[in-house]
């Protein structure tokens, strides 16, 4: 910056959110997460994702049916990711 042209300092605070879903319902909860109009499709039914306040303050964590849960192991998540076809196969089909 050159001087006399300090700019304000901005400091936002984000509330943290732990989400987990299933295939069917990411992109609904996403759109529920940034705000944008959530209704995708079908509405999926109310009993297959819920809000779970923990102990921890401001923490919040969705969950529903999941495909993954927070006990992942690297190791585990490292051969998920080795299983995933090359980002060129994925993107071929497009």
């Amino acid at each position: 910056m050159s001087r006399g042209m300090s700019r304000q300092v901005r400091i936002v605070f984000i509330d943290t959110q732990y989400v987990e879903t299933d295939a069917t319902n990411f992109k609904s909860i996403v759109h529920g997460l940034t705000g944008k109009d959530s209704m995708v499709g079908v509405e999926p039914p109310l009993a297959k994702t819920r809000v779970v306040k923990p102990s921890g303050v401001g923490d919040q964590r969705v969950v529903g049916s999941s495909v993954f849960s927070r006990g992942v192991s690297f190791k585990d998540f490292d051969r998920l990711l080795m299983e995933l076809p090359p980002l060129d196969e994925l993107f071929s089909a497009i």
